[in-house]
């Protein structure tokens, strides 16, 4: 007598197996979703902590401003394709000369959008010269995920829990 599966526990156990990969799967793509999320808004307040870091040392305006191609600033409030840290000598809110430092580029999965200013100014003293602002990163999921970064007038970068209009915000982006 043989010992071991016939066919159809086979293809049995191979429907079981397909059937607990098929709800998984979703399952899976909201977790890498919200850890996108997550490590978006994390290397932004390290970006922002930076520049307001090179501020302070090197005692200049530093502007840290959306750029779709690593060298000048987009001028638009659409942050998922990219980022650059640069001196503003001339204070054109553009950097003077080439960038200090560039990142910050995400999946077609997440939004990050700015709020009034396009971009963000750190003087000398660290404190920002624009009022509050934040940055907004949500998902395309329905509904999506949100998180946000605010950075006072003072220059204090933080990470904070969304608000409705940072909702509405992400959802008029999407």
């Amino acid at each position: 007598m043989r010992k071991g599966f016939g066919l159809i526990e086979q293809i049995i156990a191979l429907l079981v197996l397909a059937m607990l990969i098929a709800t998984a799967v979703p399952a899976l793509r909201g977790m890498l979703a919200g850890h996108e999320l997550r490590t978006a808004q994390m290397e932004y307040i390290a970006a922002l902590q930076h520049a307001r870091n090179l501020a302070v040392m090197e005692q200049v305006r530093i502007i840290f401003c959306p750029s779709r191609d690593a060298h000048t600033c987009n001028g638009d409030n659409h942050w998922r394709d990219g980022w650059l840290i640069g001196r503003d000598l001339d204070r054109q809110q553009q950097s003077s000369g080439p960038p200090l430092y560039v990142g910050g580029k995400y999946s077609d999965a997440i939004h990050v959008v700015g709020s009034q200013k396009k971009y963000f100014l750190f003087k000398p003293d660290g404190s920002s010269a624009n009022s509050m602002q934040s940055l907004v990163f949500c998902t395309r999921e329905q509904p999506p995920r949100v998180r946000v970064l605010r950075v006072a007038r003072e220059g204090r970068i933080r990470a904070a829990p969304p608000e409705a209009a940072d909702v509405a915000q992400c959802a008029a982006n999407d």
